[in-house]
């Protein structure tokens, strides 16, 4: 199982075995405390655990004291404190832990395992239950090395993902193998398997303070916190940096708190760069940004983006159908080759800063003043984006809250059906595209109560399947270049904050981003916090598509392997592939481009893992 993992073999690894357990590990040593630890870890009472990812409330965590080892280290690693607080709560253990963590204990006396998983999805985690036993690991490729372990296609989860691009919680792409869900704990024992949840966002929260100022001096404290957090690391960090408001807020923190508190990291910044005048060329923001943090950029000129240039290596890392443009690939060699090994990603800013449910917050509450006056500004602040945008939005959204829950969820049910059949493309057989629909109603927690539209729309974020699929995707590529991805924005007290507080503070008198964009005054250059546009990558990732299409098309052939499990219809393949050259030159958007690399991805990945057959086992 250690040597189908993604991690290369090396001395660096260390099992452990009982009558009834055995537990490998490979190091990763990123942060300081995890230069000389040693995992497994074991007490003394034979209690065994190894943890993969990062603790965030560490010194909290310090009042369940040292674990009971037989050998004591000299700081105590993230490992060494869930395992203490284990022997002081027990099965609790996980609700007290805050981080990007995933971690597997056995309890050699009560003949216990626990799984367990954070809640924003930071790090993965895997189970197979056996006729006799459970597997489990950190990626699917070394569940699939046990020969009792027949692999198959799981055709719901496929479908969710290439139709929808939603990762489900729970079910990934190979029947019969599972993902213990963000923020649950799995308990194992010889009869048994529970799975239960362990720490979630309480929607129904409602944080309200005296002033603005109060909410940016909160917001800013939770922010800072935040970058700190994941400036942990033993080796020097980058961040990938746009010269957009979110990448150069996290750089210009981080920057600050590391000559302020003369933190001994070394920071990079990483940047792509696109042709000027281009609707992606971004070079004048990133030099405005790089003189004020006083921190190198590298540079990466993009001509074009491609998709099929790590086609075969990212499905084997990524374990699940998709691609990633080069571009993001060539960051990730760059902050290697600058010897860090954690990059910081502004993912999950605009979720977290520019969302518009509390709109209807104020029109429920009559406000019909503040919400035109609010669109108004939306308007003037992002000039990139056609005025009647937001308009628009907010009708949708007003027609969506107008009927009684149920009488809306029976609506979708069939309104949702006729627009996903038109957004599907025709290509995909006619049974696939039903399972993506029949799984539409069951995918968000419809028992929570919530304090607001606002705190609703933040919450749906915060679980979403979307956007777990885009963290397991960089996820996956930093691993294939030896780099952590972390997002700041998607830490969890700050997520809880903004969840908390009243969504027109956050776009602060109609400002997008307002909240930011002041509590960050004297931090950002002026010309980024008060920037009016965003980059627009539409006209990059179309051309990319149209100059890979040729590429693509060998790939999809009548017979390919999509074609041959049944996803995909061959005949309409070929008949859609010869007109999608022209759509992809008239189309505005970028739905297009996403359609043909969603293709891609499953077609690469069904080769990956079955080669030109399907349903054999994989070895």
């Amino acid at each position: 199982m250690k040597a189908a993992s993604s991690r290369p073999p090396s001395d660096d690894e260390a099992s452990w075995f009982c009558a009834s357990f055995g537990i490998g590990y490979q190091h990763a040593r990123v942060t300081p405390e995890s230069l000389t630890e040693k995992q497994p870890l074991v007490s003394l009472a034979q209690t065994v655990i190894c943890f993969d990812g990062r603790l965030d409330n560490r010194e909290e965590l310090t009042r369940f004291g040292s674990p009971r080892t037989a050998e004591s280290a000299p700081v105590l690693s993230d490992a060494a404190l869930a395992l203490a607080a284990y022997e002081q709560i027990g099965d609790r253990c996980a609700s007290e832990m805050n981080g990007d963590f995933a971690f597997a204990l056995f309890d050699s006396a009560r003949q216990q395992l626990l799984l367990a998983r954070d809640v924003m999805a930071g790090q993965c985690l895997y189970y197979c239950p056996l006729p006799v036993g459970v597997l489990f690991a950190s990626e699917i490729k070394s569940i699939l090395a046990d020969p009792r372990v027949t692999a198959s296609p799981d055709e719901d989860g496929l479908a969710e993902l290439v139709l929808d691009d939603w990762c489900d919680e729970h079910r990934t792409c190979f029947k019969g193998i599972y993902s213990v869900p963000p923020g649950h704990l799995l308990i194992a024992t010889r009869d048994r398997l529970v799975l239960r949840e362990h720490w979630a966002f309480d929607p129904a929260q409602e944080i309200r303070l005296g002033s603005f100022d109060e909410y940016c001096e909160r917001f800013r404290s939770l922010f800072e916190q935040s970058i700190r957090r994941r400036l942990r690391s033993a080796h020097p960090v980058a961040v990938a940096v746009s010269g957009g408001v979110d990448s150069s807020s996290i750089l210009s923190q981080a920057a600050t708190l590391i000559r302020r508190e003369s933190l001994p990291v070394a920071l990079h910044g990483v940047a792509m760069t696109f042709a000027a005048g281009t609707p992606a060329g971004e070079q004048e923001f990133l030099h405005e940004i790089e003189t004020a943090c006083e921190v190198p950029i590298a540079r990466l000129p993009i001509s074009t983006l491609r998709m099929l240039a790590n086609d075969d290596a990212f499905a084997r890392h990524s374990e699940m159908p998709g691609v990633l443009w080069q571009a993001e690939h060539d960051v990730l060699a760059q902050t290697r080759r600058l010897g860090c090994c954690v990059i910081l990603n502004g993912f999950f800013g605009d979720q977290m800063l520019f969302d518009r449910g509390y709109l209807i917050d104020l029109a429920r509450q009559g406000r019909w003043l503040k919400v035109r006056s609010d669109l108004q500004e939306f308007a003037a602040w992002m000039t990139d984006v056609e005025p009647s945008f937001f308009d628009r939005e907010l009708r949708s959204r007003i027609i969506r809250t107008l009927p009684p829950r149920w009488l809306f969820r029976f609506a979708k049910r069939y309104i949702g059906r006729w627009k996903a059949n038109r957004r599907y493309p025709a290509w995909f057989g006619k049974a696939f595209r039903e399972r993506a629909i029949a799984l539409h109603p069951a995918r968000f927690d419809t028992s929570r109560r919530f304090a607001s539209c606002h705190a609703e729309q933040y919450y749906r974020h915060a679980t979403a399947g979307h956007y777990v699929s885009n963290v397991r995707y960089l996820n996956a590529a930093g691993l294939m270049h030896g780099v952590d991805v972390r997002y700041p924005f998607r830490d969890r007290d700050l997520v809880a904050f903004l969840m908390a507080i009243p969504g027109d503070v956050v776009n602060w008198q109609g400002v997008p981003k307002g909240l930011l964009r002041h509590a960050l005054g004297g931090l950002l250059p002026e010309a980024i916090r008060n920037r009016r546009s965003k980059a627009d990558f539409t006209a990059a990732y179309n051309q990319g598509a149209r100059d890979e299409h040729a590429n693509v098309a060998r790939l999809l052939s009548r017979d390919c392997a999509s074609v041959r499990a049944g996803f995909v219809d061959g005949s309409v393949l070929q008949d859609s592939l010869g007109q999608f050259e022209t759509t992809l030159a008239h189309d505005d958007s970028a739905m297009s481009s996403r359609q043909l690399t969603g293709l891609a991805g499953l077609e690469l990945w069904m080769r990956c893992f079955w080669g030109n057959g399907v349903g054999a086992d994989i070895k």
